[in-house]
């Protein structure tokens, strides 16, 4: 579906706009210095980034203005188009109507069960279901109910396309959500509704026109209802939340809104029955049980698939059908839709293969129970999945699949939100949590050292007059990203990185003072990363009372400065470390405010004057730190002159202090204002392309956090220059002010790279595969084995996740016994 007009010419306009303000304004700071007055350059460029934040609003409205999504019946038009198609390419894919769909019969369910299975003329048997439910069913809701495998879900995606191919104008739209990935506990089923919608068809996620308020499409198809929900697998929700999905169920689709759900017989009576609480009851529903399969109605199937009565392979059956409709074990497994389904896949050639080489169903017979016969079907599905096909060779067999696909299906069977289902950002769960955050810090301390030091080696090479380059002194910023980017530990681990690093490159040279100088600006930019991103996230700083301060940072701050002082042989650096260490312990989120839950699809940048003061607080208050040390130089040294952050002068600590203040504020501004738009506000329903929207977001926070971090700090160095300032962050004023913009994309930069790690979920999810691999044996490309094995008809995907095509096959191959993974 689409209802989106293309709004390229307006993006390009903007584009444009940016880059002619960028250009102007960058060639008026390098023109400043060779005039006169380099001041009054800088008061000329004032209102015009007046008018250009004029510009840029009113480019935001002309791109809003773009949208056409038409009436919501249009939207609901659209809607249906994309839901007959998906469902259409499922059953294609299932092979539902090859040979014939399987003629599933039903009669009305107990009226304990459903107050409105009374009403006469609910029997009924294959495709009737559609005329039932519009001409018989009392305000068209309907309960489903059915014995594991007796084909409920093949009756809902018939019923689906059914009504879709009757549907008339302001019809509403069926559309079949699988409850297995509904937490009641959790969300409304309203919500989580909505989410489903924008998770499978993403343009829903986009706003309504503002006639019908601050809604998205999604939000205004089900208040206005037309969206007819299609709920299946009510028994697949953890049984002790079926009560409580009941009285949910009930609350969002109360006496006069359509539905459908679907269930087993047990678990739908249990949850109407709960322990010690008033049960929910679904008022005028009108219920159907589904029916065994008869045994001329198997046999017939059985033989229609196998090529005709008279074809070689349907010869092999009649062992089998002869048994059918007595008490054998196989004639009992075999009159469950879900069995023959089976039975089919593991002994009947597919078109353009032999049967030659395939098993003989009359090993059935030699099975003594129903449960032994069903047990062999579910484990030999597999094999007959995965066996060899001329038109489609795979990398995997079913001796390699099989044991990738029983981790699977125990993980989702235990997942942590009670969900069956499997989503690639959801496999973090399965490895150590600290795991990611210390090979991010790694990443970060690695990047961050070499990042620096070829910085600072082409500013040196423009300008030989300066100081070489120090390479035992870099990685420092890095530090700062990784504590932004996951807090302690992430921090420490690159702050131990850097050290290593800075140790290595000067071997055998190597002081204990050097290690304990790397180990003391390590813990304490740990600190400072928790403080900016303490002070970033969220809607204001989450202020602890003094019982809840977290003793992590006060040990890390004692810590740092234990270390300064075993380095110096004084005070220089203890008071900015224990201050450090008390405001991160108070404030300090330790990293990341949320997980990533779901991946993330474009980043938006949030202006916000709230935003801007807490980046300003944050640059005073960890800035006043480098300027007290500065101050207090000659008593915390003892008098021996010794100049470690900033010089004893007034005026030169000052500068010091607001160059380091000016990098840690425009962090914090980058720390609230890029944020990604998570998945369910408008992404693509393929996992594929969801992970790579993801990966590119972690792309866009480094180039947006390269443009403002370089022009915000860089403008702050120019001016430094511009006014004597005998030093701009990092480097020599000789080096010229244009040095300030490209010195200033080293904080930038690494900024952007902790933001990108931290807002998008691709990052954990290639930390998950890959230990998943190591450890599990999974095949490192697991996205291509899951799409295989949907291609393959072992999982079906729903939106962007994949479940099991048969919840049984997902239990059978998930013993209870064995642990999923570490945790």
């Amino acid at each position: 579906m689409s209802g989106v007009v293309p709004r390229a010419r307006v993006r390009r306009a903007g584009i444009v706009y940016l880059a002619l303000l960028a250009v102007g304004t960058a060639g008026t700071l390098l023109a400043a210095p060779h005039l006169e007055d380099p001041a009054s350059a800088l008061a000329a460029l004032l209102p015009t980034w007046a008018g250009a934040y004029l510009a840029w609003i009113a480019y935001r409205a002309d791109r809003a203005e773009a949208v056409v999504v038409g009436s919501p019946v249009e939207v609901a038009d659209r809607l249906a188009d994309a839901v007959r198609r998906q469902w259409e390419a499922e059953a294609a894919m299932r092979r539902l109507a090859d040979p014939y769909p399987l003629p599933v019969a039903w009669r009305g369910a107990d009226l304990g069960l459903a107050e409105a299975s009374g009403s006469e003329g609910l029997a009924g048997r294959g495709g009737e279901l559609a005329d039932i439910f519009t001409r018989i069913v009392p305000v068209r809701r309907l309960l489903v109910l059915g014995e594991p495998g007796s084909g409920k879900t093949l009756l809902l995606v018939r019923l689906v396309l059914a009504l879709i191919e009757r549907r008339e104008a302001d019809d509403p739209v069926p559309v079949l959500f699988p409850l297995a990935s509904w937490d009641p506990a959790a969300l409304d089923l309203r919500t989580w509704m909505e989410r489903r919608l924008v998770q499978d068809h993403p343009e829903l996620g986009d706003r309504a026109p503002d006639a019908y308020g601050q809604v998205t499409l999604a939000d205004l198809l089900l208040e206005r209802r037309l969206v007819l929900p299609v709920l299946d697998g009510f028994d697949e929700l953890p049984p002790a939340v079926g009560a409580l999905a009941l009285h949910r169920v009930n609350e969002a689709l109360p006496y006069g809104c359509g539905m459908v759900l679907s269930s087993r017989p047990a678990e739908y009576r249990a949850a109407l029955r709960p322990r010690g609480a008033v049960p929910a009851r679904l008022a005028e529903l009108a219920g159907i049980h589904l029916q065994p399969l008869g045994a001329d109605e198997v046999a017939d199937y059985l033989c229609q698939d196998a090529g005709g009565p008279r074809a070689s392979a349907a010869e092999r059956w009649s062992v089998v059908t002869g048994a059918l409709g007595t008490a054998e074990p196989v004639a009992q497994a075999l009159t469950s839709p879900l069995m023959v389904s089976l039975a089919r896949s593991v002994y009947n050639p597919r078109p353009g293969e032999g049967h030659e080489r395939l098993p003989d169903p009359g090993e059935l017979l030699r099975l003594r129970t129903r449960t032994a016969v069903e047990h062999h079907l579910l484990d030999a599905f597999v094999d007959a999945a995965y066996r060899p096909q001329a038109r489609r060779p795979s990398r995997w067999g079913a001796d390699r699949a099989r044991p990738v696909l029983r981790f699977l299906a125990q993980y989702m069977e235990r997942g942590r939100d009670g969900t069956a289902e499997l989503a690639w950002w959801k496999l973090r769960h399965a490895v150590p949590t600290a795991l990611p955050h210390m090979l991010a810090g790694v990443l970060l301390g690695v990047v961050a050292w070499l990042f620096e030091g070829v910085v600072m080696e082409l500013t040196h090479h423009f300008d030989p007059d300066g100081e070489p380059v120090r390479w035992d002194e870099r990685g420092g910023l890095g530090v700062v990203a990784a504590g932004i980017c996951g807090g302690l530990v992430c921090g420490l681990a690159a702050a131990l990185t850097a050290t290593v690093l800075c140790v290595l490159v000067v071997v055998p040279d190597v002081t204990a003072e050097l290690v304990l100088n790397r180990l003391a600006d390590g813990t304490t930019l740990t600190l400072v990363g928790v403080i900016i991103s303490g002070f970033a996230s969220g809607s204001r700083p989450g202020r602890r009372r003094p019982a809840d301060w977290d003793r992590r940072a006060l040990t890390t701050g004692a810590a740092a400065a234990v270390c300064f002082a075993a380095a110096f042989g004084n005070g220089c650096g203890t008071v900015h470390a224990l201050l450090y260490g008390v405001v991160a312990a108070a404030v300090g989120a330790d990293g990341v405010g949320r997980e990533p839950a779901r991946p993330a699809a474009r980043v938006r940048w949030h202006w916000s004057p709230r935003g801007l003061g807490r980046g300003l607080l944050v640059g005073l208050l960890l800035g006043g730190g480098i300027l007290l040390e500065g101050l207090l130089s000659d008593v915390l040294s003892g008098g021996d002159g010794i100049e470690y952050i900033a010089p004893p002068d007034l005026l030169a600590a000052s500068w010091s202090a607001m160059h380091t203040g000016a990098v840690f504020a425009v962090s914090c501004v980058l720390v609230h204002g890029l944020r990604g738009v998570p998945v369910d506000l408008g992404t693509s329903v393929d996992g594929r392309v969801l992970l790579a929207n993801d990966r590119h977001t972690l792309v866009t926070c480094v180039v947006a956090a390269a443009v403002v971090g370089a022009v915000g700090i860089g403008a702050q160095g120019w001016c430094a220059a511009l006014t004597g300032s005998t030093r701009v962050w990092g480097a020599e004023a000789a080096g010229g002010p244009l040095w300030g913009f490209v010195v200033g994309l080293i904080p930038a930069v690494l900024t952007g790279l902790a933001l990108g790690i931290r807002q998008a979920a691709w990052g954990h999810y290639t930390v998950a595969r890959c230990y998943l691999a190591l450890r599990r044996g999974l095949p490192y490309d697991l996205m291509a084995f899951l799409a295989d094995a949907h291609d393959r008809g072992v999982l079906r995907r729903v939106g962007a996740v994949y479940q099991f095509r048969h919840i049984e096959l997902q239990h059978r191959l998930a013993p209870a016994h064995e642990p999923v993974g570490d945790r």
